[in-house]
């Protein structure tokens, strides 16, 4: 035990005197069927030995009285602590959904949104099992040894002494133990928050990656973090597993001491036998519900540890908000909310000059106010304040009053969804209630997708969204709120990546809002500005030079020369992988020799379970028989060595099995990745999806191979060698010991059968989708806090957790009948041995082993019981992981050629391109690019083929028809990642990754490239060729400066221009840049375009925009329409 003490994993059971009293009652009934069995079974052998008189009918009935009372009480204990512990579980979860959902502080508090969720799903998801484990163990421990002793004190007063001296040895040795694993599954627990926060970055930077060619790069630290991971999963497992193995070794040598005083009194006729044998049967239970409750709270330490830290975020106190509530004088005005902002300060730590200077507005009712102000100014921190969407750690200062509850709708710069499609995502916001009319909801989505434009995006996958059709579901979102009654409208660049025709709706729908609504509008669109009752300007961030600092690439003259070509992708320095296993074991990816090693321990250690008990057995009676001493030394011997030799071996084998799981999941975990990765902009990019395939599935395979493969293959093994052992003594003996076994275990199969019915199977399902859900509204939880939706969306994760519970209930049910009827079916088993042999003739002996050896088979006979209830589970996450695996990715050529160096132009002719599954998207698209020449500027709206003619330059989507060639190379001959080592892509949501900004720009090049200070110079030196020299200027730890998660401690203007930067460092022939003035003033813009259009100077440039700002004389312009695209110089 911990010094937290026996409790501390009961911690919030509610109901917990009730709890135990319930588990205490179940265990005095096992207690009670126990003695009774074994006083059956000792009276029954000794009758049959001659050394008692009497039938052996009424101790064989007692023993079969006894089975069955403990087979019941078992089974209703199980049911009553499964009950209790899914209700703590529940409970706990349910605030921790409702805290997490609600505020921003909690979220912090838990380490980010990937890792809350792993916290609320994953990690949760172990206590209601682990406390109805621990629960029973703890009630048996505090029942069993003190009864057993008083009945052994009844029955032998000497082997009661023996067992009540080295008793107390076992809740020391736990303690110990428990002191030195705590903080090992503490770390464990903080490398799988570490593993799912990055797989979350990652994944929600994969175009950046891709665009910068190091998807592959991150496979090495993908791989660390899980072997870290691994190395202290293993380090922890290992000191649970040494502590198991003592404390076998302390009761395996108490009970051998009481076997051979027993021995002993028996040979000098000190001692009755069936006085002997009840001593022998009951000893070892007194130490079994120890041994039980040290299992059970090392297999219980991580999720007590989760419900821990569960119980600190819901403690977390949240950061400062500026917001009041509205004021009963503005709340009922038809026109709009009233709001005063007064004195408003936010400034992010480790920043010298605030996000957002002081700032006084008051907005009216009905009044669409424009926001404007140079990038950095603090636009959308204000937004964020008035959203409570601040960065908790920031320090706030002033007032916000009439922000009504609720009433709020909010188009972001980068909006989050969280339901599958779009109609789902709206009909969310349109009736979050229950009871809220369905038809006027569906009314209300209608008309705002057909407002926008948007009807044909009803059905799309919300992943699947390019950011200008984001954008529009977020407008048509917003539209939706206002219709449910939201009052106060703010509008963040709603049209930054739309294209003229879009744009031109949401204008008009701004304008149909005017005096309905209180709006506030940031935006750099003149269009947009136009309609403001008011225009507010922000003063600005310091101003952006007109010229800034010269930048140009410090590769050598000959960085294309031909050793530094590749073909297989470019890595950050040398990287090392798990190995795949040269055999392995199916789907499992175990190494085969790790999983014969497992079985064989399991088996050998199960076996010598059943020989301890049959030896044991055969020792007592043949000393009753006081034969000379000498002939027993054998038999003590034996007993000594299969007793070591259990608790060995099963450690061996638990050992191995782990060992063997852990790193099969390490390698799965990295193909997964590998195959995300090769589908480049074509996989889905959702960190929920991404950590329920990475994360969750990965790490479901890993817990359930364990519990399924070794225990099927032990208890398919150890039943049939014992019952052949036992043929040996007495064939009929063996044959109805074989029936029962048969029958046993088309028992447990009909239960697995009529009573979980697939609920095991439903429960793993659920889980991993549970943490999908999760990480998804985590992520998208700004809009939804900002809509009034987190209670509501808080409601629905949780009952999905409901469901999640109730199918882990009935599963749970099935398990407890199932182990029900293998104690019944081995106890009987025992009963119809003992007298077949008695009937059969054979001495006390051979009785003996008939009758005892069965019993030992309940432990491998449970762990099948597991096994079939987890077996569907464990299919489905391999399913769900080759599904991944087995995603189509872009063929590369038989014998691929090394790209060309330097690429010099870039050029499709009659190029024919559309998406797997999908209709052609370019259609005979002819254009040409060259280092020489202008840049190549792409136009169109959306749906056009914008987003399709960038992927195939970037060797991610393959023509069906025409040629792309790099030089006159057609890239047919040339792998993706050749073509992508020659490439760079500004992707429209061009991520920042939650680190400084020093490592944001070193993904940009190899690992080491930008160190030294040669390397400061050129980041730099690109810094400030993007427009970020000031504010590198302003920052008191320069480039080792935080970010925070998603770039949230820099303006949207700020996360696009040090995405320039990267793609600056890239230092790459060929240049893609979607949309690069996204979110930027004109003045802003102008001169990041200028500085492009120098530090890109000599190189190949494709611009995709909506901007007419950035073509220029000389630039070849490419025009995509419906039907046909054009090429225009």
């Amino acid at each position: 035990m911990t010094s937290r003490g026996p409790l501390a994993p009961l911690a919030g059971v509610p109901g917990l005197p009730g709890a135990l009293a319930r588990a205490a009652l179940a265990a005095l009934g096992q207690t009670a069927g126990l003695v009774l069995l074994a006083a059956g079974l000792a009276h029954a052998v000794a009758r049959a030995a001659g050394t008692a008189d009497g039938a052996l009918l009424p101790p064989l009935a007692l023993a079969a009285g006894g089975a069955a009372l403990r087979a019941l009480a078992g089974t209703l204990g199980e049911l009553a602590a499964t009950r209790d512990a899914r209700r703590a579980e529940d409970a706990l979860r349910r605030a921790l959904l409702g805290r997490l959902a609600a505020s921003p502080a909690a979220v912090t508090a838990a380490g980010g949104p990937a890792p809350a969720a792993v916290l609320a799903t994953t990690r949760l998801a172990d206590l209601a099992p682990g406390l109805a484990t621990y629960l029973p163990a703890l009630a048996q421990t505090l029942v069993v040894p003190p009864v057993l002793l008083v009945v052994l004190a009844a029955t032998d007063l000497l082997s009661a002494g023996l067992v009540a001296v080295t008793l107390p040895l076992v809740p020391v040795f736990l303690a110990l133990v428990g002191l030195a694993t705590r903080d090992g599954t503490a770390d464990a627990a903080r490398a799988l928050d570490r593993l799912a926060a990055h797989v979350a970055e990652l994944v929600r930077g994969l175009p950046v990656l891709v665009g910068l060619g190091r998807a592959a790069d991150q496979v090495a630290a993908l791989a660390e973090l899980g072997e870290v991971s691994r190395r202290r999963t293993l380090a922890t497992l290992r000191l649970a597993f040494v502590s198991a193995l003592v404390l076998e070794l302390v009761a395996t040598l108490s009970v051998a001491l009481v076997a051979v005083t027993v021995g002993l009194r028996l040979v000098h006729g000190d001692l009755a036998l069936a006085t002997g044998l009840t001593a022998l049967l009951l000893a070892p239970e007194a130490f079994a519900p120890l041994r039980a409750l040290g299992a059970a709270h090392h297999a219980s330490e991580a999720a007590t540890l989760a419900a821990a830290e569960a119980r600190a975020v819901l403690a977390a106190s949240g950061g400062r908000s500026p917001v009041a509530a509205a004021s009963p004088a503005t709340d009922d005005d038809p026109r709009g909310a009233g709001v005063v902002v007064t004195g408003l300060t936010v400034r992010h730590p480790g920043r010298a000059l605030p996000a957002l200077p002081p700032v006084d507005l008051a907005l009216r009712p009905g009044e669409l106010v424009v926001l404007r102000g140079a990038s950095g100014s603090g636009k959308s921190t204000l937004l964020a304040a008035l959203t409570g969407a601040l960065d908790p750690a920031a320090e706030v200062a002033g007032t916000v009053t009439g922000v009504p509850a609720g009433g709020v709708a909010l188009v972001a710069q980068h909006p989050r969804t969280t339901a599958p499609t779009v109609a789902d995502e709206l009909r969310r916001h349109a009736a979050p209630e229950p009871g809220t009319d369905a038809v006027v909801a569906e009314a209300f989505v209608v008309e705002a997708l057909a407002r926008v434009d948007a009807a044909g995006l009803a059905g799309r996958d919300c992943a699947a969204l390019s950011p200008g059709e984001l954008q529009r579901v977020a407008v048509a979102r917003a539209l939706v709120r206002v219709r449910r009654g939201a009052r106060l409208l703010l509008l963040d660049e709603p049209t930054a990546h739309l294209d003229a025709a879009s744009a031109a709706r949401v204008a008009a729908v701004l304008a149909g809002l005017r005096g309905t609504v209180t709006v506030l509008l940031v935006t750099h669109d003149p269009a947009l500005a136009a309609l403001a009752d008011r225009t507010v300007v922000l003063p600005g961030a310091p101003a952006v030079p007109a010229r800034s600092a010269q930048w140009s690439s410090s590769a050598p003259d000959d960085r294309h020369c031909a050793d530094l070509a590749v073909t297989g992708g470019t890595t950050a320095g040398p990287t090392t992988t798990p190995a795949a296993p040269a055999t392995a074991t199916g789907a499992l990816g175990w190494p085969r020799r790790a999983l014969v090693r497992a079985v064989a321990a399991g088996t050998a250690s199960a076996g010598a379970g059943v020989a301890l008990t049959a030896v044991s057995g055969w020792l007592i009676v043949r000393a009753a028989e006081m034969p000379p001493v000498l002939t027993l030394l054998v038999a003590i011997v034996g007993v000594r060595a299969f007793g070591l030799g259990r608790a060995g071996l099963r450690w061996v084998e638990r050992l191995a099995a782990h060992d063997a799981a852990l790193r099969a999941a390490a390698d799965l975990r990295v193909r997964v990745w590998r195959a995300l990765a090769a589908q480049g902009v074509a996989a889905d990019r959702t960190p929920g999806s991404a950590l329920a395939r990475v994360v969750g599935d990965v790490g479901l395979v890993q817990d359930l191979s364990v519990r399924v493969v070794p225990p099927a293959l032990v208890a398919a093994t150890v039943p049939v060698l014992a019952v052949g052992a036992l043929a040996l003594l007495h064939p009929a003996a063996a044959g109805a010991v074989a029936l029962v076994l048969a029958a046993t275990v088309l028992g447990v199969l009909l239960v697995h059968r009529r009573v979980d019915a697939g609920a095991a199977r439903e429960e793993g399902a659920l889980r991993v989708g549970a943490l999908r859900d999760v990480t998804t509204a985590l992520e998208g939880a700004a809009d939804l806090r900002a809509h009034g939706l987190a209670a509501a969306t808080a409601a629905d994760l949780a009952a999905v957790a409901g469901r999640r519970a109730g199918a882990a209930a009935t599963g749970a049910r099935a398990g407890a009948l199932g182990t029900g009827l293998v104690v019944l079916g081995t106890g009987l088993a025992a009963v119809l041995a003992t007298a077949a042999g008695a009937a059969g003739g054979l001495a006390g002996p051979e009785v003996a082993v008939l009758g005892l050896a069965p019993l030992a088979l309940a432990e491998p006979l449970t762990g099948l019981v597991s096994a079939l209830q987890r077996r569907g589970a464990l299919a489905d996450a391999r399913a769900r992981l080759d599904a991944v695996l087995t995603a189509p990715v872009p063929a590369d050529p038989a014998g691929p050629l090394p790209a060309p160096a330097p690429v010099r132009e870039v050029a499709v002719t009659g190029l024919v391109a559309g998406w797997p599954g999908g209709p052609d998207v370019l259609r005979g698209l002819s254009a040409q690019a060259r280092a020489d020449g202008g840049w190549l500027v792409v136009r169109g709206p959306s749906g056009a083929g914008k987003s399709t003619l960038l992927s195939v330059l970037l060797a991610a989507l393959r023509p069906r028809a025409g040629r792309y060639t790099l030089d006159g190379a057609d890239t047919a001959r040339l792998t993706g990642d050749a073509v992508r080592s020659r490439t760079a892509w500004l992707p429209q949501d061009a991520h920042v990754f939650a680190s400084t900004i020093r490592a944001n720009l070193a993904l940009a090049a190899p690992r080491g490239a930008l160190a030294g200070p040669d390397g400061e110079a050129r980041t730099t030196a690109a810094l400030a060729a993007a427009g970020l020299g000031p504010l590198l200027a302003g920052l008191p730890q320069g480039l080792d400066t935080p970010v925070g998660a998603g770039g949230t401690a820099l303006s949207g203007g700020e996360r696009r221009r040090l995405a320039a930067a990267r793609a600056l460092l890239a230092d790459r022939d060929v240049v893609l840049l979607d949309e690069p003035t996204a979110h930027l003033d004109p003045p802003t813009a102008a001169a990041l375009v200028r500085d492009l259009r120098r530090a890109l100077a000599g190189r190949v440039v494709v611009c995709v925009t909506h901007d007419d700002a950035l073509e220029q004389p000389g630039d070849a312009v490419v025009r995509l329409g419906a039907e046909s695209a054009a090429l225009a110089a």
